[in-house]
């Protein structure tokens, strides 16, 4: 895209233009570029759009590369969802790329919060001669990328949690059943919300209870990895579940007790954490798939697995599934059976929004204390 060029209405307003479009374009990332960030870029002189680019997937080159890698006009402004990077990684550093098209000023919706960058960008700009401007479209750049700032903050995975309930809030019948407690139409949704993450958690109970795939299967996903985290305390789950099958797309990672430790392990990513009487520790799961790079997480378990991240306050996101059915019954499983015992306890949502269908809807909120 170039050579788009419109009447200017003035810096203010055509800076605000131009970084619109750099965040549609990181978008286009979504779900392929983790542990890193999605990132967009837009190359400007006299309100004529020159080139764009955006982080495609990890280990492709940044949106920066993308968009100045052909750039031979000397003056232009830089719009860019993030500060670019100073350092050596995958790719060459974007601020040597920047300095030697000659860019004549950069404006960033956000610092980077990664400690190899965290600021020295911009201070290599600025000792170039370039001008910065940093905060433009500063929320929505940080909603886009909560996942990669969770995880570079907390140095945590951001972890979202998903469940498909009935109108009046149950997992499942009274036999504990939960297939299908939404439409197909609902569940194509789901399957698709899995891409956005780089893997995917559910617990021993549901996997002995469904046996599901746990993989994508959704258009517009097609080469992406997808891991598959399993809590299976005892380390007892049978070899022929569909769980153990295509870990060569999907690779399978279990969690089991230390006192399980005796036991073969069942795949080649099997750890060991410690546990009481309210399962595993959680902590210590979320600990070591950070150590393994995993910046996003989507718990997709039943309803105790859940109830111990909400109870913990250890998630990010909640996305549920609504149908129009109604099961009622105190045996049926809720999402949040251990409850509070005092509603100033009670974790809140911020931001939530609804998507309505005609089977049902969708509803994604966000605890108020993330992202930071």
């Amino acid at each position: 895209m170039s050579g788009t060029k419109r009447r200017s209405a003035g810096p203010q307003a055509d800076d605000l233009r131009f970084m619109k479009i750099a965040l549609r374009l990181s978008r286009r990332g979504l779900g392929l570029t983790e542990p890193n960030p999605m990132v967009g870029a837009v190359a400007v002189k006299d309100g004529r759009l020159l080139a764009t680019g955006f982080h495609r997937c990890f280990g492709a080159p940044h949106a920066e590369c993308m968009a100045l890698e052909d750039l031979a006009v000397a003056g232009a402004t830089l719009y860019l969802t993030l500060e670019p990077c100073g350092h050596f990684g995958k790719t060459p550093p974007c601020v040597d790329l920047i300095i030697a098209r000659k860019i004549r000023r950069v404006v960033a919706a956000m610092a980077d919060p990664n400690p190899l960058v965290n600021g020295s960008g911009f201070a290599r700009l600025q000792a170039a001669g370039i001008e910065t401007r940093v905060g433009l479209c500063r929320e929505q750049a940080e909603r886009s990328n909560r996942h990669y700032l969770t995880f570079m903050r907390t140095g945590l995975p951001y972890v979202a949690i998903h469940a498909g309930l009935s109108l009046d809030g149950k997992m499942t019948d009274k036999a504990g059943r939960s297939r299908w407690i939404t439409s197909p139409e609902l569940r194509r949704c789901a399957h698709g919300l899995r891409g956005e993450f780089s893997a995917i958690l559910a617990g021993r109970n549901t996997i002995l209870a469904d046996d599901p795939h746990l993989t994508l299967r959704e258009p517009g996903w097609g080469g992406k990895q997808l891991l598959r985290v399993v809590l299976d305390s005892g380390n007892s789950l049978p070899h022929d579940l569909n769980i153990f099958k295509d870990q060569e797309r999907s690779p399978l990672v279990i969690f089991s007790s230390l006192d399980a430790g005796e036991r073969k392990k069942r795949t080649a990513r099997h750890f060991f954490v410690p546990a009481d009487d309210q399962g595993l520790s959680l902590p210590a799961v979320l600990g070591r798939l950070a150590e393994m790079g995993i910046a996003s997480l989507l718990v997709e378990g039943g309803g105790r697995v859940i109830d111990s991240f909400v109870r913990q306050g250890l998630f990010d996101e909640l996305v549920l599934f609504h149908s129009g059915r109604l099961v009622g019954g105190r045996d049926a499983v809720q999402p949040f059976c251990s409850g509070i015992e005092d509603l100033a306890q009670a974790p809140q949502l911020a931001d939530c929004h609804w998507s309505h269908f005609a089977s049902g809807s969708i509803m994604r909120g966000y605890r108020r204390c993330s992202p930071d």
